[in-house]
Order: C-alpha cells, then sequence, then structure tokens
C-alpha cells in the first residue's frame, strides 16, 4: 500500500537473518492470490535492526507516517523506541503532526501503547505528545500467508498476500488530515466495527481452525469446507450477530452477508493459509474481550444461547499443537487445575455460569468423542 502510494519506506526488524537478507536483496515480492497481475515486487526500501536505537528514533522523528504490525503482546518492547522518536521530534520542534498507525488485532491497542509511550515522557515532551501524535487503530481485512517450504526454497522473501485492499482506520484517532494512502479508509465510529469484525471474521476464523484442528485438517480452507465445521461456524456467526445487532445497532441483513463473507473468506482455497497459525497462542484468543469469549458473553447477556461459540471455546481448550508454546501452557494449566479453573483464569468467565456451563458441557462432549476414535485424550 505504501510503495504504490509512492511512500519511501524504512523497516525496523527484530530477526537479524531477515534484516541482512533485506538488505542483501534489496527487493522482495508479493503474490496477489487469485489476482497475479497485481503482483508487486517491493524495491528502495531501508532496513534498520531494531537494536539500532539512535537510527530509529532519527527516522520515527522525521517520519510522515509510522505502521506498526509486531503483535500486540510485543507492543511493550517497542513502546520506548517511538518514545525515543517522539521526544527527539518535540526537541526538533517539528510542527507537522505524526500518526502511527497501528496493525494488531489485539484488544484495544492504541490506549495501551498511547498510556506506555506517555510513561517514557517527560512533562514537556508528554505535552507534545499529546497534541501532536495521533495513534490510530485499523481493521487489518487482508490474509498476508507464510509461504511454504517450497517458496522458502525457491525465495525465503516471498510474500503471498489477498486480493484485498481496503484498511478502515479509526478517523478518530488521527491527529490532522488521515495520511494519502492507497487502501487506508479513516471511518468515523470505529471502535463499533472493530468489535463488530473481532466477534464476527475473528469469532469464524477461530470456530474454524481449532474444530478444524481437532479433524485433523492441516489448512484452514480444508477445515471451512467441510460441512459440520461450516454449519458450526456458521451458528457461531448467527449468535454473535444477532448480539452485535442488539448492542450496536447494526442492520440485521447486512450484518448476515458480513457474517457469510467471512466463511467465505476462510473457504478460498486459493488462500493456503496453515491452520497452525491462525490458531496460534490460544491463551490470548480465549481472553474475556477477545474473539470467542467475548461474543458468546455479549450473546449470553442479551438472552442468545451461545452454543456454537461456546463449542468453539471448548475446541480451543482442547487445542494441543505441541510447537505452539502457548498451547502447552494451557493443557499445563488445565492438567494441574482442571478445565473449570482454566476458564476462570483464562477466559475470566464463572464455569458455573451460563456460558461456563455450555463450555463445560462442550468440552466433556469432545473429549467423549475423542476417546471413541481413540485419539488420546
Amino acid at each position: 500500500m505504501l510503495t504504490l502510494s509512492g511512500y519511501r519506506i524504512t523497516f525496523v526488524e527484530k530477526n537479524p537473518e531477515l534484516v541482512e537478507s533485506l538488505r542483501r536483496r534489496g527487493a522482495y515480492g508479493v503474490q496477489i492470490l487469485g489476482a497475479p497481475e497485481k503482483d508487486i515486487t517491493i524495491t528502495g526500501f531501508e532496513v534498520l535492526g531494531s537494536e539500532e536505537a539512535e537510527e530509529i528514533a532519527a527516522r520515527v522523528a522525521s517520519a510522515q507516517v509510522v505502521f506498526v504490525s509486531v503483535g500486540g503482546p510485543h507492543l511493550a518492547e517497542i513502546a520506548p523506541r517511538l518514545a525515543e522518536g517522539i521526544r527527539r521530534a518535540a526537541a526538533q520542534g517539528r510542527v507537522e503532526p505524526l500518526n502511527v498507525i497501528l496493525c494488531e488485532n489485539y484488544f484495544q491497542p492504541a490506549k495501551w501503547l498511547r498510556e506506555m509511550i506517555h510513561g517514557e515522557l517527560g512533562a514537556e515532551d508528554a505535552g507534545w505528545f499529546e497534541r501532536q501524535v495521533g495513534i490510530v487503530e485499523t481493521m487489518v481485512l487482508r490474509s498476508t500467508i507464510e509461504p511454504t517450504e517450497e517458496m522458502k526454497a525457491r525465495d525465503p522473501l516471498s510474500l503471498s498476500a489477498q486480493d484485498m485492499w481496503e484498511m478502515p482506520a479509526d478517523q478518530a484517532g488521527f491527529v490532522g488530515p488521515a495520511p494519502e494512502i492507497r487502501g487506508l479508509a479513516p471511518k468515523e465510529g470505529f471502535q463499533a466495527g472493530l468489535v463488530r469484525k473481532l466477534f464476527t471474521y475473528n469469532a469464524v476464523n477461530a470456530v474454524v481452525c481449532y474444530t478444524g484442528y481437532l479433524r485433523g485438517y492441516r489448512l484452514l480452507s480444508e477445515a471451512a469446507n467441510d460441512a459440520e465445521v461450516a454449519a458450526l461456524a456458521r451458528a457461531a456467526g448467527e449468535e454473535s450477530s444477532a448480539a452485535l445487532c442488539q448492542v450496536y445497532g447494526f442492520d440485521p441483513q447486512e450484518q448476515r452477508k458480513f457474517a457469510e463473507a467471512a466463511l467465505a473468506k476462510y473457504q478460498k482455497r486459493e488462500i493456503v493459509d496453515p491452520i497452525e497459525r491462525n490458531a496460534r497462542d490460544p491463551l490470548r484468543k480465549l481472553g474475556r474481550q477477545d474473539r470467542l469469549v467475548g461474543p458468546a458473553c455479549l450473546a449470553a447477556e442479551r438472552g442468545i444461547t451461545p452454543a456454537a461459540l461456546s463449542r468453539g471455546i471448548a475446541a480451543a481448550l482442547w487445542y494441543d499443537q505441541p510447537r505452539d508454546p502457548s498451547a502447552a501452557r494451557m493443557q499445563a494449566m488445565i492438567a494441574e487445575f482442571g478445565v473449570a479453573e482454566t476458564l476462570r483464569k483464562v477466559c475470566g468467565i464463572d464455569p458455573a455460569g451460563v456460558v461456563g456451563r455450555l463450555v463445560m458441557e462442550a468440552w466433556r462432549a469432545i473429549g467423549e468423542e475423542r476417546a471413541r476414535e481413540g485419539t488420546p485424550a
């Protein structure tokens, strides 16, 4: 998006091998899935290692715009780097506002990052920060797929991205005019839309990937095209949609189409997306405000029985991918404390409440199914 809009890009990267590869090659290709005529080679960029504090601060201080995509839990690592750049911009008497645009599927990342940066600054710099720096949340609708081993062997820097070009952004988060970037779409009332996306797209995704994993699927599209998995995901979308329409006033017909579009996206076979990537970090994704527990509790509060969402939560609690440290920690918690206490600690829900009881029932049912199939429980 930035390249097509004429921006000159500086990457800041933590992985030294990737820093070296990007510097040596000076280019990488992006394949647009289903639309090869839109493939693009990205060139003309610079790369800084995350330890190059002085250079990073200088670039932040002079940047027209900063994009952040590090994963929500890692925002604390970059807050000092951003704060140093902001401190330098204030000292230089910068007049133009600076907007930091967050591409994170995380609960209230702008609020958290703003608080952390504020804590790094003195009173005078903090004043400039509050007046001149926007921290803007976005809604990431495009899937960008990690390369397969075959793709890595052919080109370790290759990427495949969905043919999706709009990135909605929180209009209220900008200071000054939003930068002119292809696809960036500032929206009023953004927070309601963000909840809608998390409780619809991400909820459907989670149901597909966790139930698909238990059925032995490797790819998200394989699971989403399984009739039973798709029916459960569709039902979860309907439960969430009914609650969202009550709370936020979304048009029911439009919301139904929104939920159907979510499932249709994950059913596209040209998007070769591993379930393991989507299911990663179940401890975070089972949080009280996140994609499964959030809509299930919202539905229950509105008198809607979240049976399908609860089945999705239960499937996530069975997720035991050995390559996922978060999954390993979750399984260790269940083994030590039991699933009821894990529900309380991880999901923030009462195991004796409406959602808790539904999840416990579904969790036991999955265990019985696995026992009948001869799958280790």
